[in-house]
């Protein structure tokens, strides 16, 4: 049997232009984010070429977070906080306000991938769990926190995150990174050891 050719293709280079042409309609993209006809009219494909080289809608849109991820100038939440670096999540969270439809889109994912037969959950597990990690050691040597100390207050700092971004998609006049900076402020002073007597 003859192998397709032209925009039927499977290639990771034409997955990578289909990722790329995603990427940037998202960028321009109201919270509704584009739609597929839109993502493929930037390509001059078929929306039905868009899935052939994904097989289904779902791995299109999973495909699309995890290119977010990849292009994210923000990947070292998979390294350490240094002791000055704790506002990185409000970093984060004020550069992902610039593509909202990206932003729902990845919350929707995120909660899809619990599901064992989601093709992100082991993506999207692991990814919490570095960056839960990579917090947690940050404001251990930091703070002095105690482990489980440092574990529960890593995993608030990021479920307020994925909480503010909710809340913002529903009024984009919360200020997250203003909110999150002043609850990881509030957190560190209140975890942090006191000083030594005399």
């Amino acid at each position: 049997m003859a192998q397709p050719r032209g925009p039927y293709r499977k290639s990771g280079a034409r997955r990578a232009e289909i990722l790329a042409a995603a990427l940037a309609e998202y960028a321009q993209a109201d919270a509704g984010g584009p739609t597929l006809k839109a993502i493929a009219q930037r390509l001059d494909l078929a929306e039905s070429a868009l899935l052939y080289h994904f097989g289904s809608r779902e791995e299109l849109f999973w495909e699309i977070v995890r290119a977010r991820d990849e292009a994210d100038r923000f990947r070292r939440d998979e390294e350490p906080l240094e002791p000055d670096d704790f506002h990185r999540i409000g970093e984060m969270i004020a550069h992902n306000a610039s593509t909202p439809g990206l932003v729902k889109l990845f919350l929707e994912q995120a909660v899809a991938a619990v599901a064992a037969s989601h093709p992100g959950h082991a993506y999207m597990r692991e990814r919490y769990a570095r960056f839960a990690a990579g917090l947690a050691a940050g404001l251990r040597k930091a703070k002095g926190l105690a482990p489980e100390s440092a574990d529960w207050l890593a995993r608030v700092l990021i479920a307020a995150a994925d909480g503010l971004q909710i809340q913002w998609l529903f009024n984009p006049e919360v200020d997250m990174r203003g909110d999150l900076g002043r609850l990881v402020d509030l957190a560190l002073a209140a975890t942090s050891p006191p000083p030594p007597a005399g």
